[in-house]
């Protein structure tokens, strides 16, 4: 059975571009244009991967990677982060996710080093190289 993958984008286009190289490469998607309606479908349908810009209307990409990484039932969900961020601001997202960790778990990461709610499962950026995505989901997910 095809490992499924919801894509929350705000651009149908990209949605149909990601789509069709799941498509291609083996795997079924779901798909959702804004936060609120990836966490319906998150919870739901349960898939094995999230493909997740940040910057959309309704609720960002950010508030439902928050959301979701605090919700015991969906936290172990591994997330790709997809954004075209970095190139709009000119700031290293990559590293920004990575480092900054939420107000309320300063003590857990002064204490550890982690960062447990704040660290996607992988990176990509927009425009997004279909090659490279393949790349990052198999990693992501363990597959050969």
């Amino acid at each position: 059975m095809a490992k499924k993958i919801l894509i929350v984008d705000d651009e149908p286009d990209i949605i149909t571009f990601i789509s069709a190289v799941l498509k291609e490469n083996g795997y079924s998607s779901i798909s959702a244009s804004n936060g609120i309606e990836g966490l319906e479908l998150l919870r739901k349908e349960k898939p094995d991967l999230v493909l997740l810009d940040l910057m959309m209307p309704k609720k960002s990409g950010i508030a439902m990677f928050q959301e979701l990484r605090s919700d015991p039932d969906m936290s172990n969900t591994p997330v790709i982060v997809q954004t075209g961020v970095s190139e709009v601001t000119g700031v290293d997202f990559r590293n920004f996710m990575f480092k900054q960790p939420l107000r309320d778990e300063k003590k857990f990461v002064e204490s550890t080093g982690l960062t447990k709610y704040t660290i996607p499962d992988g990176y990509i950026e927009k425009p997004i190289d279909p090659v490279e995505l393949i790349k990052v989901i198999k990693e992501v997910l363990k597959d050969k």
